[in-house]
């Protein structure tokens, strides 16, 4: 495996996808396109907000869109990204806005990479149920 592609693979911790396939119903849409699916569609607006109040120095507001952004994170595997998103909560929290243009920076390429493999995820979860 090329570095670039173990870096993809390692954004999304595939034992969380594994915990959510434990709770797929025969029958149903594949709860990981569906869960990622949601999240892809959802998670641009986070980005941008979190962005915009960085950027503005918005500490209420980046405190806000971060929050959202550090649960649906989590709830995808996602850790690094949660985890980003938990640091710029806490530093909206308490209006400590040193070096938060950077930290916004850092979150949006994890999101990209996070991104990528979810789509990965998806594309083989329909290939998977088409094979079937």
């Amino acid at each position: 495996m090329i570095e670039e592609e173990k870096d993809i693979y390692e954004a999304i911790d595939r034992s969380v996808l594994a915990g959510l396939r434990e709770l797929q119903v025969k029958g149903d849409p594949d709860i990981i396109a569906e869960v990622g699916g949601l999240f892809i569609k959802h998670s641009p607006n986070k980005i941008s907000a979190i962005l915009q109040a960085a950027e503005r120095g918005d500490a209420k507001g980046l405190q806000i869109a971060a929050h959202s952004l550090k649960s649906s994170s989590a709830y995808i595997g996602a850790m690094r990204l949660s985890a980003l998103s938990k640091e710029l909560e806490q530093m909206g929290r308490s209006d400590a806005m040193n070096d938060v243009k950077d930290k916004a920076k850092m979150l949006e390429a994890e999101y990209i990479r996070v991104v990528t493999s979810l789509k990965t995820e998806i594309e083989l979860a329909n290939e998977s149920a088409n094979s079937q």
